[in-house]
């Protein structure tokens, strides 16, 4: 019976809704926003549209082709428009957008941060606008290669961290041991640590049981990207 059940629920429905690749990377989305990517699979999102798994690869190559689909759409409207103005104020607000869409989709984080399979979604457009953006500013030739590289870094990382998923099983105990663990630390060894304990708890890298979609660390991030634009400030050549 449990067999028969089975082979019911992965047949495709006798009239899906039209197939097409916006909406196999839409339904993906979905999936790994209540998943997780690690919980993501083909045969679930087949399940999920309704059809067959042979028939998503009419539409993308693999699993790791659909996860950069899916990078792309959700941080299709990251980069601002370029108007040649203010290029601190656009990284700043660039660095924005794209910690507000990986708050809309914090499961997609590890995925950029920590896996290169994403850089096939991100397109050339955006590389593009980074560049010129960079190159209004004054950087040229190598400089700009590493002024490039330093974006991405401060784009990516604090996000990465802040919106890093917590352990699906045993969360309550995790947190615990946790909690335990700075509540436990020698206050004579470790002064400054417990001085300021209390504003540490939960709202600081190290010292959290919740990530940023429950505890966002907005006054930490606004802090970081001025300090990196800051510093960018400080190596533009003089013209």
């Amino acid at each position: 019976m449990t067999a028969m059940k089975a082979r019911t629920r992965s047949k495709p429905r006798a009239n899906p809704p039209a197939m097409s690749k916006d909406r196999v990377v839409d339904a993906a989305l979905v999936l790994i926003d209540a998943q997780g990517v690690d919980g993501f699979s083909m045969r679930g999102l087949a399940e999920a549209l309704g059809v067959y798994p042979t028939a998503i690869y009419w539409y993308v190559e693999n699993r790791n082709a659909l996860l950069a689909e899916v990078v792309g759409h959700a941080l299709r409207d990251v980069a601002p428009e370029w108007r040649g103005d203010d290029w601190q104020a656009w990284l700043k607000d660039l660095f924005r957008r794209y910690r507000a869409a990986v708050r809309r989709h914090p499961n997609i984080a590890p995925l950029i941060g920590a896996q290169l399979v994403s850089n096939a979604g991100v397109g050339a457009a955006f590389i593009d606008r980074i560049l010129t953006v960079l190159t209004a500013a004054g950087f040229t030739g190598e400089q700009l290669i590493h002024a490039y590289n330093a974006v991405i870094a401060v784009q990516v990382g604090f996000v990465t961290l802040e919106f890093a998923p917590t352990p699906q099983e045993d969360r309550e105990s995790w947190a615990d041991t946790i909690k335990a663990h700075l509540r436990g630390a020698d206050a004579v060894a470790h002064p400054v640590l417990a001085q300021n304990l209390e504003r540490l708890e939960n709202r600081a890298f190290i010292a959290r049981w919740q990530n940023g979609v429950d505890v966002p660390l907005d006054a930490s991030f606004e802090l970081f990207i001025d300090i990196a634009v800051a510093g960018l400030a400080q190596h533009v050549k003089p013209r």
